[in-house]
């Protein structure tokens, strides 16, 4: 029997953050919510660049198999596909997907990311080079199966949503001094 779709998704998003604030009021313990200094901020200043480097190859590849299989986005045309359709529709659909998926979640990444600057820069640069790195991987572990994705596919998202809501949740539980307090010497 399939999980409830109004009630399972509020009940896991739910618990996988209650985990997060435990791990979390003991991992933050002692940061503070705090500006930090543009030198401790570089990485994950290269971190958006890079991100946004990764995301604009997508769509540019988007776009170039559009253009590739014959099929148009944007208007209507007699011209003949550039290549040979063998899968075109498995290799579209991957282009496709691996674009749209990196612009649904390049906002929570980078937000989440920024926001969990203000209490660790320098980890959280580092989870931002894992996000991206998980992002590469995507448009290989999607598949080109024009039917469904490739069963490695968790294997991009999953640790990014992760990463993601660990991030926004450490950084609230640290912003509202609800980690652990640490005593000063």
């Amino acid at each position: 029997m399939a999980p409830n779709p109004d009630v399972f998704p509020l009940l896991f998003q739910t618990s996988v953050y209650v985990v997060f604030a435990i791990v979390a009021y003991f991992t933050e313990s002692g940061q503070e919510f705090a500006p930090k200094s543009i030198h401790e901020l570089r990485w994950v200043i290269l971190d958006t660049f890079a991100a946004l480097y990764v995301y604009g190859v997508f769509r540019f590849r988007e776009g170039i198999a559009n253009q590739a299989y014959g099929i148009e986005s944007k208007k209507e045309t007699n011209e003949e596909p550039l290549i040979p359709p063998a899968n075109a529709a498995g290799k579209l659909r991957n282009a496709v997907r691996t674009a749209g998926n990196a612009l649904e979640q390049l906002p929570i990444f980078l937000i989440s990311m920024y926001m969990y600057a203000f209490v660790r820069p320098f980890l959280a640069g580092i989870f931002g080079a894992i996000e991206i790195v998980l992002y590469i991987a995507y448009p290989f572990v999607f598949g080109c199966d024009g039917k469904k994705p490739g069963p490695l596919l968790q294997l991009s998202t999953i640790p990014r949503y992760m990463l993601n809501e660990y991030m926004m949740v450490a950084s609230i539980m640290t912003l509202f001094d609800l980690v652990r307090a640490t005593e000063k010497v």
